[in-house]
């Protein structure tokens, strides 16, 4: 360890915007600041150093990640404040004119952020407190960046784990920014994932969720996710196996297998759909059509009805018409969803998408949106009163919103709320589903069922 970073008893909060890959590279940094010397506060709390982990995937992420920043600045005047994530990777220009920001950090530099950062500190503090301004960006291409593990011992906060297994990725649909935020698809090391998951479980995590930008793109040296599955499974101690996100194309046969052989891996697949039209679909450089997506789908659901089956939904694509939003509403009527999560297009500067014609109104989209979205509210409802009655395997993970209540996820993704204390805290629990209320579940524990 660095003894002069120690002296300088360092702290440092961070907030993460967007997806579980960011999450889990949150937790490499701030393992990394520890190793240090330094201390991990919550965000917003009198720090040296604030980390806003940033996001790009719409507009809306940006603003968010640019409101995050002035919070940073705003709650701690007198600290460095660091952007990093997918939004300082794609647009530095943007945070480098920010005058909350002193450091702009792409995803290629996020390895080195913390010996960077103490480092810069260190000259700071040498030179006196001097005004906010940004006096660092650090963006290097992703062409040919390598694939950075962030090895981690622990997932602090949370019951459930999430493992860095792939990052970037080579569709290049027509609407999305991703691929300049985080380079081609790359691949961790079969034998890396495994030593990472049997660390996550020695510090006490039964759940383990695999995660990256497109995780159905797995695949190094003639591996595949499948053939990752089946090797976690074999984990002493993992009780649990949850996918992220699966593109329909890569929902094959043999995935399907690996996830149907074994009772680790949980019966939850999120698939995005995007558009139930095959013209759109076509315009978003999407390649498959809602055929393919449909027999993708029941290779799973065919075998086991209880599975939970989540997508995303982009509505307003351009020159999306009413034909084409019918088309998507009969599609996700005609497939056993149990949510939805939808999204207002929205245009990314320098995709292809941003400039085409017929940019759908942004009344259209959100009418589009509401209906969409009550949709997924009812197929919710539906899926969760088909449970009641069965017994689901709980894993508690926190406080439920009633006094002498806890809460949980079961392994087809449903949140239920039951009787009982804190102590059942990663103890995974027998619950009979005995009604909704709303988005909530509302289960009761068997006795004696905890493990």
């Amino acid at each position: 360890m660095d003894t002069r970073h120690e002296r300088r008893r360092v702290s440092v909060g961070f907030i993460t915007l967007g997806c579980k890959l960011n999450q889990y590279e949150t937790e490499g940094m701030a393992e990394a600041f520890e190793k240090l010397g330094a201390t991990v506060v919550p965000f917003g709390e009198p720090a040296d150093v604030q980390v806003v982990n940033t996001c790009t995937v719409t507009m809306r992420s940006d603003y968010r990640s640019r409101q995050m920043l002035r919070r940073a600045a705003r709650s701690c005047p007198d600290a460095l404040i660091v952007a990093t994530g997918c939004y300082a990777q794609r647009d530095p220009a943007a945070l480098e004119q920010m005058p909350e920001t002193d450091l702009v950090v792409g995803n290629s530099g996020k390895p080195g952020l913390a010996d960077r950062v103490m480092r810069h500190l260190e000259r700071r503090r040498s030179r006196g407190l001097a005004e906010r301004g940004t006096s660092g960006v650090f963006v290097d291409p992703l062409d040919d960046a390598p694939f950075h593990p962030y090895d981690i011992e622990r997932f602090r906060g949370y019951t459930r784990a999430f493992l860095k297994i792939q990052d970037g990725c080579d569709r290049r649909c027509s609407y999305c920014a991703v691929p300049d935020a985080r380079g081609p698809s790359r691949s961790r090391e079969p034998s890396d994932v495994l030593r990472q998951a049997k660390r996550l479980v020695a510090g006490g995590h039964r759940e383990i969720v695999l995660t990256g930008v497109h995780i159905g793109a797995y695949g190094i040296d003639g591996t595949c996710l499948a053939y990752l599955i089946r090797g976690l499974a074999r984990i002493e101690g993992l009780d649990r196996i949850r996918l992220g996100s699966v593109e329909p194309t890569e929902l094959t046969d043999e995935l399907a297998e690996a996830i149907l052989e074994t009772s680790k891996v949980c019966r939850h697949l999120h698939v995005p759909l995007e558009s139930g039209s095959n013209r759109i679909l076509e315009a978003m450089r999407r390649p498959y059509t809602r055929e393919d997506y449909a027999r993708a789908i029941r290779r799973v659901t065919d075998h086991d009805a209880t599975c939970g089956l989540g997508t995303d939904v982009m509505v307003g694509f351009p020159g999306e018409t009413e034909e084409d939003f019918g088309r998507t509403l009969d599609l996700i009527e005609a497939l056993p969803f149990s949510y939805l999560h939808v999204f207002n297009y929205s245009p990314r500067r320098g995709t292809p998408a941003a400039d085409m014609e017929d940019q759908v109104p942004p009344d259209v989209r959100k009418k589009r949106s509401r209906l969409l979205r009550a949709v997924g509210d009812q197929r919710s409802v539906a899926f969760r009163e088909e449970l009641r009655g069965s017994v689901l395997a709980i894993l508690v993970e926190r406080k439920g919103r009633e006094a002498g209540f806890v809460s949980g996820l079961a392994g087809n993704y449903v949140r239920v709320d039951f009787a009982g204390s804190a102590s059942l805290a990663n103890r995974i629990v027998d619950v009979e589903v005995v009604g909704s209320e709303g988005k909530r579940t509302i289960g009761r524990a068997v006795p004696d069922s905890d493990r």
